[in-house]
Parts: structure tokens; sequence; C-alpha cells
């Protein structure tokens, strides 16, 4: 998509311009903090020289234009993750058994015993998500040369490689979270109503969400009005998307791939929150079944409700430069 970058030194009537053309609604074009940018790639390993030449492309990501090969290797349905937790590994959905035991939810005491199984069941998928992108990887390496574009991607040559073998100067795989503001507000709602407020059961929020919320719209309204929710500048919803970030960060980042590159994270669904909304049940933040999951990192659709400066603001406390 189309992009800027702004840095401290573009000139107002840059800014200005940009601003008329956004202002039509056309959503384009997006702006991206260009000191930032280079930050994020001087902290992957790259050199002052690359990350001043790189920049943005496609959708968010960031790479050294023509000395990288930076891959999106699919996403990752972060919402899933903590609905299987909710079910000791089973997916509701299905009824079968597709994660690890992690305990059952009722028997938590805590918050933070309910983290603890998610973070184990997030480390469970992303070693399955990378093990199945790595055999994808040896498969473009083997089968699918791409002589064109190691001839103009930088130390292919010289190093007498393809590009899909680790001929670039760079090579990162970037695996995508969906689903951030989603999974915020959910757990933000089970913290909130069942461990600080305890007015409401595990056992009875399970029920809830396995009847769709039909004959619970009260338990609903509760959830979707009487949350702290994300996208708000509330710190004790925001506390909780660094929370999930993080641990979504932790799994990935520097990770290994085939081509003697490391996996990276970014939070960007295209158009997949809407299929990855269809295959999770209702979930505590008052979202009912098969609905769309949040996008980007954007707010759950409609709890935003202070204004953009608050969603910026929340969303700003997401450390960027790690995505």
């Amino acid at each position: 998509s189309t992009n800027i970058q702004l840095s401290k030194k573009s000139p107002d009537k840059f800014l200005k311009r940009a601003g008329e053309i956004i202002r039509k609604g056309w959503g384009q074009p997006s702006v991206f903090n260009a000191e930032e940018v280079i930050e994020e790639m001087l902290r992957q390993g790259k050199s002052l020289e690359d990350a001043r030449c790189g920049g943005t492309s496609g959708c968010v990501e960031t790479g050294a234009f023509g000395k990288e090969s930076y891959i999106l290797t699919g996403y990752f349905n972060l919402v899933k993750v903590l609905e299987i937790t909710l079910n000791n590994g089973i997916d509701p959905q299905t009824g079968k058994k597709i994660g690890i035991e992690t305990g059952e939810a009722t028997q938590f005491n805590s918050f933070e015993e309910l983290m603890t199984a998610f973070k184990r069941q997030l480390h469970y998928f992303i070693d399955i998500k990378i093990r199945g992108n790595n055999i994808i990887e040896r498969l473009y390496a083997t089968y699918m040369p791409a002589p064109f574009l190691s001839i103009i991607i930088s130390d292919c040559i010289e190093k007498g490689k393809d590009y899909n073998t680790g001929g670039a100067r760079y090579n990162t795989d970037y695996i995508q979270g969906v689903g951030i503001g989603t999974i915020t507000d959910s757990l933000s709602a089970i913290k909130y109503h069942v461990f600080d407020q305890k007015n409401i059961s595990m056992k009875k929020l399970k029920e809830t969400l396995k009847d769709n919320f039909i004959g619970h719209e009260e338990i609903r309204q509760l959830f979707l009005n009487k949350t702290p929710r994300y996208g708000n500048d509330d710190d004790y919803a925001d506390d909780i998307m660094k929370l999930v970030f993080n641990a979504f960060y932790e799994e990935v980042n520097g990770r290994k791939n085939t081509k003697g590159g490391v996996y990276r994270i970014n939070m960007l669904p295209t158009t997949c929150h809407i299929y990855f909304g269809s295959v999770v049940g209702a979930t505590p933040d008052g979202r009912r079944e098969k609905q769309p999951l949040s996008e980007g990192i954007s707010p759950v659709q409609g709890a935003d409700r202070l204004g953009p400066t608050a969603v910026i603001k929340s969303a700003a406390k997401m450390e960027q430069v790690k995505t």
C-alpha cells in the first residue's frame, strides 16, 4: 500500500499535503515514523547504512530494500489459542484435542495461572507453526529458485546462492499475529469479572460462551459495557495487551529459520481476521461465535469510546519497534 515515512526533518509542506490526501477518506497513504523504522532494523542487526536505505513496504513490514529476503510466512490466530487454553487443549468447535493439557480453567485460582497456561499453549502452537514453515521453506529452496530476483538482491551473486536458499544479505521470516484487540478484551473481562470483582465464576463464563450468549444477554452486556477495553487509553486493558504482545514476541523473535536468518513478528491480518473469527466460538469480550476478530492493532470494532487520540495512545503502548 502507499505510505509515507515522516522524520523530524520532513518539511511541514509535505506533511500538510499528506494530510489533505488522507482526509479524503481513501485510507491512503499510511504514515510511518522514519526514525522508528531505522531503530527497528538496527535492533534486528542491520547496518546503519542498510537501515537508512530501507523502509516499509507491502502492509507494515520493514526491510532493507534490495538487500533482504523478508517473507511473511502466514497468520497466527492468538484468540484461538486462548479458546483452546480455556478448554484444556480441546477445540470446542470440533471437540478434538489439538493442544496440550494446561489445566482445567475452572481450577485456576488467579489470572496469573491462566496466563501461564496460555503461554504454554502458545509455545506449543508456535513450535508447530515454525516446523511447518521450515518444511515449506526447504521446498522453495529445492524446487522453486528465483534467478531473476537473485540477480537484483545484494549478496546472492557473491554467495553463489539463490534468493530462496539464503543468498540475500539478511533473511527474515515474519509470523503475523491476529486478534490482539479481541484477546486483550477477552482476558480483561476474565481478569476483571472472574478474578478481581468475582461477579461471575469461570464455570458460568464457560457455559455462557458455549451457549453463544443465548439466554445470557445480561452477562454479554456486562462484558461489552462494564469492562476495561483496549483502545481507550486504560492501563488496565492496555497492560494486558502488552502481556499478550510480549508473550507472542518472546516466543517467535530470534528463532532460526533454514536460510541463516531468524523469525520476527508482525501484527497484521490483511483480511484473515474475518476467516479466523469464523473458526472461533463466542469470546469473553462479548463477541458472538464466528464473528470477525479485531483487525490489525486496532481495538475491537466499536470498543473504542473515547475518540482516536485514546486509540493511538493505547496502540502506542505496544513496542512498535519489535514488529
